[in-house]
């Protein structure tokens, strides 16, 4: 995964942060206020607590690897939150390229290719 100061460089990001599973945020940049950031940081850890169950449900469900689950995006309006393993990223939705996001939060560098994402 590429730092935070790389990730604000990429077109449509709009500020990034690292929390705790407790939704203590650990480290942020771009132009949110405090108030709001420290909300959005309650809200992913809830939220991830939560589809991290479901991911476990959907394992023994269909006999298919869930977890751990590594990640979750809402996407709403004008903007997107991902969310892959501790890092939160607000993006503005239509001026980003989701490929490389993923390839810049999931892998160590930019591959300049897609990630492989099986059964979709």
């Amino acid at each position: 995964m590429i730092g935070l100061d790389r990730l604000m460089k990429i077109p449509g990001v709009v500020a990034a942060g690292q929390c705790d599973s407790e939704g203590k945020i650990i480290r942020k940049v771009g132009d949110i206020p405090n108030k709001v950031r420290k909300q959005i940081a309650k809200i992913n850890s809830e939220q991830t607590k939560s589809l991290g169950a479901i991911a476990q449900i959907f394992e023994e469900l269909t006999d298919m690897e869930w977890t751990p689950m590594v990640g979750w995006m809402m996407w709403g309006g004008k903007y997107a939150l991902c969310v892959v393993h501790s890092n939160c990223l607000i993006i503005e939705a239509s001026r980003a390229d989701f490929n490389q996001l993923m390839v810049d939060l999931l892998g160590s560098e930019p591959s300049g290719g897609n990630p492989q994402l099986s059964g979709l």
